[in-house]
């Protein structure tokens, strides 16, 4: 294994299957405007990945001090090798991102065929006949408990990329840091792909009577779908020219539940790492599997899915960069190298 110390000249795995899902996205599309956004898109995301590292870089410092470890985690940190691969890491983030984002995106253009009927099957075989969407907002009715289950799925999956991409950008070890951006962009560019695969826009748009009688209970999830429709009906207006303000943020897929997946693999590293992110991470994950069921985003499928493909991309990374288990968080600094 190639010393932290220097710097790392081979391409690593996330950033080869970054480049070449994304030309394969540009070949399939043949839209000018897949490379034409790249500089909007790498302008706002860099800036973000960017204060993501340095904020993880102050907190983990602080924290050193306490512990009096400090030395030994700016000796890590200072290093070209982990410099170099910061600047790596936060790039082909973006970049992973615009790719995961055109993907999705295309969607309705590549493959208009949809599954959700299939997908509402699915879910009510596996409840001997019962949905889970109909099932849960049954359980979760209480106006308050909406309220509050609407504020959450919209804010928690935010907080939680944040947190997540704030601990493993900042960490001083090059395995660890390695291995969580190989899974993480297999898991979303692979699920994007899915999307394509078994295409969907989820229950609350193909069910919508089932919703919209609970708009005053769940206005933040509401508005936003309203806003992903909006956008969804200019990328069918594409092929013709005619489409206006496409934001490529928005497209619109179901199977599987990458919010889900997210929190999953978020949680599955945890497990190795930090008890207290463990624990967060956890009830993350309940609350935003629920969630994307109570509110329309997702079939209890689709959640199912998305935890399958984070436990895959999870085991496969881990164990390619052999990351010890149990390791803690301050251990790293000696133990991941």
């Amino acid at each position: 294994m190639t010393s932290q110390r220097r710097v790392h000249r081979r391409p690593y795995f996330f950033e080869i299957f970054t480049i070449v899902n994304l030309a394969i996205i540009v070949v399939l599309v043949a839209h000018p405007m897949v490379l034409t956004t790249i500089p909007s898109t790498f302008a706002s995301l860099f800036l973000t990945f960017g204060a993501y590292t340095v904020g993880g870089v102050v907190v983990r410092a602080i924290v050193a001090a306490v512990r009096r470890e400090l030395p030994a985690y700016l000796r890590k940190i200072r290093t070209a090798g982990w410099i170099s691969d910061t600047i790596r890491l936060v790039f082909f983030a973006a970049a992973m991102t615009h790719t995961y984002f055109w993907i999705k995106l295309m969607v309705p253009l590549l493959n208009p065929k949809l599954y959700d009927q299939a997908l509402w099957d699915l879910d009510q075989a596996m409840f001997f006949g019962f949905s889970p969407n109909i099932l849960f907002l049954g359980v979760f009715s209480a106006p308050s408990v909406l309220h509050a289950i609407d504020w959450s799925y919209a804010n928690i999956f935010f907080a939680s990329m944040t947190v997540a991409f704030v601990f493993f950008l900042s960490a001083p070890g090059r395995r660890l840091r390695i291995a969580f951006a190989t899974g993480n962009t297999c898991m979303w560019i692979i699920g994007a792909w899915l999307y394509l695969l078994v295409p969907s826009v989820g229950p609350a748009y193909r069910f919508p009577d089932v919703w919209m009688p609970l708009a005053a209970s769940l206005e933040i999830t509401q508005n936003f779908q309203a806003l992903l429709m909006k956008n969804y009906r200019q990328v069918l207006l594409m092929p013709s020219g005619q489409s206006k303000n496409v934001l490529i943020m928005f497209g619109i897929g179901a199977f599987p539940s990458l919010h889900v997946a997210f929190q999953m693999y978020a949680f599955l590293w945890m497990r190795r790492l930090w008890i207290y992110g463990q624990i967060v991470f956890g009830v993350f994950l309940l609350v935003i599997l629920i969630g994307s069921v109570v509110t329309g985003w997702h079939y209890l499928i689709d959640g199912i899915a998305g935890i399958a493909l984070a436990a895959g991309c999870y085991w496969v990374a881990s164990r390619v960069w052999r990351i010890p288990e149990w390791l803690r968080l301050w251990r790293v600094v000696n133990s991941a190298r």
